[in-house]
């Protein structure tokens, strides 16, 4: 699985608006965190690829974390995002079972504090 980008089209334009990366999160993982790195290209992911059986988890910039090693790198707080989702009375063993983590491209620009409305217009 690679990171995929759900778009929009806005005035025949598409705008990249959700970033989808791939659940690594497994139950026997000792790692609080995981990383990803927003580099191009990138898979889109259609509204159609959005169906029943999918499952995400939407992500609060509560849990990103800058990496030191890349400004193109981040990382998911695995404990805090289980702290979160216990405290919005979900099952906080969900982040072992979503395929998808759902991350704004507003939230990331934030994070990483540049432009990545650009990097991520680099489709595959």
């Amino acid at each position: 699985m690679s990171i995929q980008v759900y778009y929009e089209e806005s005035d025949g334009q598409l705008q990249p608006k959700l970033v989808l990366l791939p659940n690594y999160v497994h139950s026997n993982e000792t790692d609080n965190a995981f990383a990803y790195m927003i580099e191009g290209p990138f898979q889109r992911f259609h509204q159609e690829d959005f169906h029943d059986d999918l499952k995400t988890i939407s992500l609060s910039l509560g849990v990103l974390k800058l990496s030191t090693l890349s400004n193109l790198m981040f990382t998911i707080d695995i404990q805090q995002l289980q702290s979160d989702l216990a405290h919005m009375s979900h099952d906080p063993d969900a982040v072992y079972e979503a395929d998808y983590f759902i991350v704004l491209v507003d939230d990331l620009q934030e994070l990483l504090a540049f432009d990545v409305l650009e990097e991520l217009k680099h489709l595959k």
